[in-house]
């Protein structure tokens, strides 16, 4: 194939550390080894996230969501976008690129405007519902839409009868992999080696559901299983997570770990015997369900959501979302049968890899996206 121009049009790529801007990052590096030439777009900020390796990166100025008028909080992410393309669209417009990826439907009026001038192909992949008025009349004008996940395409179809190509997201399979027990972190917590630990990482919100998980492990103690719960991250919920584990009254059962950079996140991992992600949201996609497995941990989730499509049979086990006897009654299968624990992660290792690795997710993208004529940077 022949190489494309390709721009990566995201204001908080670089401002910000989270899936959607992971995404962003490693798509652009598997797409550059695969030969083409890709420029990430992203607001005047830190280069939070995976750093720029071999991608060219843009950032211009952009005006806070928050200094608008408090009419909603589409209409406020609507002229934060538009602020930072009236820097970025010059640009945008000027190098002429083949390809024009978004990340939010914010973006396509600006993105849209790029294309009628230079020819380029406009590509929008959801990782979510930003819904609002006008949705259906945007993206009935691109090029692509995608979806990071089955459920979240029909999401899209009923919201405004569009149904999208279904683009998973992607693990770096090499950082997340199996790896011995971290000496450091068994330190950092006064943990054992092969001590029947819990793993959940993530937002500390109420959608998260944490607060399930953590009395699901205080159950399983009073059953027998000195469970350990590691939880990793940081937010709004956490100091009332962390009142919990006090009156749950066993300080030792619960260990709140903070914020901890992605690449950091398989040190953590690798003293788990179990992730846990009892979520009471329908997450999109579910990319730290993904990323445990990717570390051959197996996994009790909620069965909401993308989830489902991250974990297949004998790879982990679903639960319904808050219903604590559930959670415990799979966390004790995995817990209490070491050789079964173990089957499971391997399985889920490999499928991850095999679905998920970002190769493949670039390769899926090639094929779907730049396929055919090139555009304008030919």
């Amino acid at each position: 194939m022949n190489p494309r121009r390709i721009a990566l049009y995201n204001l908080t790529t670089t401002v910000k550390a989270g899936g959607l801007e992971t995404f962003n990052w490693e798509l652009g590096r598997a797409l550059a080894a695969r030969g083409h030439e890709v420029h990430i777009y992203g607001g005047e900020g830190p280069l939070a996230g995976s750093g720029p390796g071999s991608v060219e990166v843009y950032t211009y100025p952009y005006t806070d969501r928050s200094r608008f008028p408090d009419l909603g909080t589409r209409f406020r992410r609507f002229l934060e976008r538009l602020s930072f393309a009236r820097h970025a669209l010059p640009d945008l417009i000027r190098k002429r690129y083949d390809v024009i990826v978004l990340s939010k439907p914010y973006d396509i009026p600006a993105a849209l405007v790029a294309a009628r001038r230079t020819g380029a192909k406009v590509v929008y992949d959801s990782g979510g519902t930003d819904f609002f008025p006008g949705y259906g009349f945007l993206v009935r004008r691109l090029d692509f839409l995608l979806a990071c996940s089955a459920f979240n395409a029909e999401q899209i179809r009923r919201y405004c009868g569009e149904t999208p190509r279904v683009l998973w997201n992607g693990v770096d399979t090499e950082r997340f992999r199996p790896s011995p027990p971290s000496d450091r972190i068994l330190r950092r917590f006064g943990l054992s080696e092969g001590e029947p630990v819990v793993v959940t990482t993530g937002r500390l919100v109420g959608l998260k559901g944490v607060r399930h998980g953590m009395l699901a492990v205080a159950r399983l103690r009073r059953e027998g299983i000195p469970a350990r719960h590691l939880i990793v991250g940081d937010g709004d919920e956490r100091g009332r997570l962390e009142a919990l584990a006090r009156e749950l009254g066993d300080g030792g059962a619960f260990l709140f770990a903070g914020e901890v950079r992605n690449a950091d996140l398989p040190e953590y991992y690798s003293v788990a015997r179990a992730g846990l992600f009892p979520t009471v949201g329908e997450e999109a996609f579910g990319i730290a369900v993904a990323e445990v497995m990717a570390c051959g941990v197996p996994v009790v989730a909620s069965r909401v959501g993308g989830i489902p499509e991250v974990i297949l049979e004998g790879e982990g086990l679903l639960v319904p979302p808050r219903d604590e006897g559930a959670i415990t009654g799979a966390l004790q299968a995995i817990l209490s049968d070491p050789a079964k624990g173990r089957e499971m992660g391997e399985k889920a290792r490999v499928s991850v890899h095999e679905r998920f690795a970002w190769k493949t997710v670039a390769e899926r993208f090639e094929e779907w996206v730049l396929s055919g004529p090139a555009g304008p940077a030919s």
